[in-house]
């Protein structure tokens, strides 16, 4: 029972990140479940869904269906709806139920393909972990969509492609166009943005770009799908902080020119005594938090930083960088208790109601949906430094 969530909520499931990786692209994506499952990642999940039309469905699975294995319909209705809708693509996922039963969703993606000669992907999310797993899987699968690199014929001014952006983790607030807008003052070219506020023409011209960047653990896949397919290197890390961007800026520019291997996040080895005794505890998406803690420690010299990204699904690569996967209430509540001052979307207030206080609010939509999006920050750049001294005035 200690897995058991008693006061706090669930991050955006993997099937909901894949339907929000793809949203814009022109594709027919299908979570293959339930009715029902789809209103959840709408309404919460999704702040395009009533602005921007797209092809995300649910399959309508039926408890007959569900017992005798009838992937026939499944399949039918696949077909079916690509000869009416005539998508670029189709991505067909699922929540637990076909999960435990078994559903093979590569299997049922090549019948489909077969028949109705679309390209067609199947996903294996299971609707428990988390949505940096399913948004992953979707992203590196538009890299076998991208035809063969050409002759590179750049000149001028490096051409980035910005990997791992949906709204689940950058909101629908500016942040991408301030992002793009940066990248492009430091004298970048901005080539694609993958996927959000772009098509997937576009996105499948990708690999004449000198370097990616990688701004979230979402995009990580698709950095190293594109490294190994196109030779193309990729940078790990959020221009969030000035510091922070310009050392960025520098890494791109090397990368652009010189060697292909990728560079990530230096991250500070800290030992477990600092940890519980952080000053400053970050619980939220791990390139992100790893921005904040770079900005403290350089800009700020706050010490001893704990960053905590409880999501099922995160890349060993991300991990790696100094990012602890705790997922448990109770130790999450332990960790926030230890900490002088916590920096977490504000549900995390629940583990602590007698001492609020020390809660440092930083909304997240995968985690409380579209509850507090009116209150997501923008963080690019010169942002985060000002953002965190409204935030923590006088606690630094």
């Amino acid at each position: 029972m200690r897995i058991v969530k008693r006061v706090l909520s669930t991050y955006s499931a993997d099937n909901f990140g894949v339907c929000s990786a793809l949203y814009e692209l022109g594709g027919l994506v299908v979570m293959h479940d339930a009715s029902g499952c789809n209103s959840t990642y709408n309404t919460h999940d999704e702040p395009r869904w009533y602005n921007m039309d797209s092809l995300v469905f649910i399959s309508g699975l039926t408890e007959k269906n569900a017992i005798f294995g009838n992937d026939d319909k499944l399949i039918s209705d696949l077909v079916t709806a690509a000869h009416e809708f005539h998508p670029r693509f189709i991505a067909v996922c699922g929540g637990p139920l076909p999960h435990i039963i078994g559903t093979d969703f590569r299997a049922v993606a090549k019948a489909v393909e077969r028949q109705c000669g679309i390209p067609t992907f199947g996903f294996q999310t299971n609707g428990m972990d988390s949505y940096i797993s399913g948004a992953g899987q979707a992203l590196e699968a538009l890299v076998s969509m991208m035809p063969e690199r050409k002759d590179d014929t750049n000149t001028g001014s490096a051409k980035v492609n910005i990997l791992g952006v949906t709204p689940l983790d950058f909101s629908m607030n500016g942040s991408v166009e301030e992002l793009r807008k940066l990248l492009e003052r430091k004298g970048f070219k901005v080539g694609s943005t993958w996927a959000m506020g772009d098509d997937l023409d576009h996105l499948l011209k990708s690999a004449d770009a000198s370097v990616n960047l990688v701004v979230s653990a979402v995009g990580l896949r698709a950095a190293a799908a594109m490294e190994k397919k196109f030779g193309i290197p990729y940078v790990v890390g959020l221009p969030a902080g000035k510091k922070v961007t310009e050392r960025i800026a520098d890494e791109l520019r090397r990368k652009a020119v010189c060697d292909r291997e990728h560079i990530e996040y230096a991250a500070e080895s800290q030992s477990p005594e600092q940890c519980q005794n952080a000053d400053i505890l970050i619980i939220g998406e791990p390139v992100q938090s790893l921005a904040i803690r770079e900005t403290l420690s350089v800009s700020f010299g706050t010490e001893h930083t704990r960053i905590i990204s409880p999501m099922h699904g995160l890349p060993k690569e991300i991990i790696s960088l100094g990012c602890e996967k705790v997922e448990l209430e109770d130790e999450l509540r332990e960790a926030c208790a230890s900490a002088k001052h916590v920096i977490a979307d504000p549900l995390y207030a629940r583990l602590l109601p007698n001492e609020r206080d020390k809660f440092i609010f930083l909304p997240h939509v995968a985690y409380s949906g579209r509850y507090y999006e009116n209150e997501v920050p923008i963080l690019i750049g010169e942002r985060l430094d000002r953002w965190i001294e409204s935030a923590m005035a006088g606690n630094l």
